[in-house]
C-alpha cells in the first residue's frame, strides 16, 4: 500500500466475483478505504441488485458474466445506474479487448497487487465525483447581484446551483426582472467561502418569482473555484447515501 495514502472513499459498491484470492486481497483494500461493498457471486444476483439499488461503481470479473451483451444491457437500461462507473477484473488480452469494446471505464489485470486495486478504485471513484458533480445542483439560498443591459443593478436569490447555470427566485419590490434570452451578468459568494464570483449568463426560462439562467462565461480560476465547490457538495452527498444505505441494509 502506498504511505500516506489516508483518503477514505464514499462509494456505494457492487463487486462481482467469486475468486476466493482476489477477494482477501480486495477485502483488504476496501476496508482501509472504508469502502463496504455488495459481495456477490453470481451473475442473476448481481443484476438483481443493479435493479434495486443505486451504485457509485460495479465491479465485475470478467469470467463471472454468463453474457456480456445481456449485463452490459441491463446495467446501461438500470434507471439507477446508467451512469454508475464500471470496472473490469481481466485476466489476459482476449479479456481486455472485450472490456474495452463494451465501455468498461477502467481495468483491474489479475494477478493485481494491492496497490492497483487501490489505485483502480481511487480513479472509480473520482470519476463518479466528477460524473455527478456535472449533474449536480445543490439547493443553496445565496444572495446575488444582477445586471443587464436594460436593468444595471438588482438583488436576486440563488435556489440552486450547478456547474452549468442556477435557478433565481426575483423579488419584483427589489426591481429583479429578467426575459428569457436576455445576458445578464451575476455575481455571488459561494457559500463557506470569501471566493466572488463573476459569472456571464443567458436567462433559459422565466415564471413567477423566478428564472433559469445558464453561464455562458465564467473565467477560468472561478471555474475552478466552483468546481471544488461542487465536488465538496457531491462528496458530502455520496457520503450521507452511502450511511442511509448502511442504516438500511443493518
Amino acid at each position: 500500500m502506498e504511505q500516506g495514502s489516508k483518503t477514505m472513499l464514499a462509494m456505494h459498491t457492487l463487486l462481482l466475483c467469486a475468486d476466493v484470492q482476489f477477494l482477501g486481497a480486495t477485502r483488504g483494500v476496501l476496508n482501509q478505504l472504508q469502502v463496504t461493498p455488495k459481495i456477490v457471486g453470481g451473475c442473476d444476483e448481481a443484476l438483481a441488485l443493479i435493479q434495486a439499488h443505486e451504485f457509485e461503481a460495479i465491479i465485475v470479473d470478467w469470467r463471472e458474466i454468463n453474457s456480456l451483451g445481456d449485463f452490459l444491457w441491463a446495467v446501461r437500461r438500470s434507471k439507477l445506474n446508467q451512469d454508475c462507473v464500471l470496472v473490469a477484473i481481466v485476466r489476459d488480452l482476449l479479456d481486455l479487448r472485450q472490456a474495452f469494446a463494451a465501455g468498461v471505464h477502467f481495468l483491474i489485470h489479475k494477478p493485481a497487487s494491492v496497490v492497483q486495486i487501490e489505485r483502480c478504485l481511487r480513479a472509480a471513484y473520482f470519476a463518479s465525483v466528477v460524473r455527478r458533480r456535472k449533474q449536480h445542483r445543490e439547493q443553496v439560498t445565496i444572495q446575488a447581484s444582477v445586471s443587464t443591459h436594460a436593468q444595471p443593478y438588482a438583488e436576486v436569490t440563488i435556489a440552486n446551483l450547478s456547474e452549468g447555470g442556477a435557478g433565481l427566485r426575483l423579488d419584483a419590490e427589489r426591481g429583479a426582472r429578467l426575459s428569457v434570452g436576455e445576458e445578464a451578468d451575476l455575481r455571488f459568494t459561494l457559500p463557506g467561502t470569501n471566493d466572488m464570483l463573476h459569472t456571464t449568463a443567458r436567462v433559459m426560462w422565466t415564471a413567477a418569482g423566478c428564472a433559469g439562467v445558464r453561464f455562458s462565461y465564467v473565467p477560468d480560476a472561478e471555474r475552478l473555484r466552483l468546481e471544488h465547490w461542487l465536488t465538496a457538495c457531491v462528496e458530502r452527498s455520496l457520503a450521507r447515501l452511502c450511511e442511509r444505505v448502511a442504516a438500511v441494509c443493518a
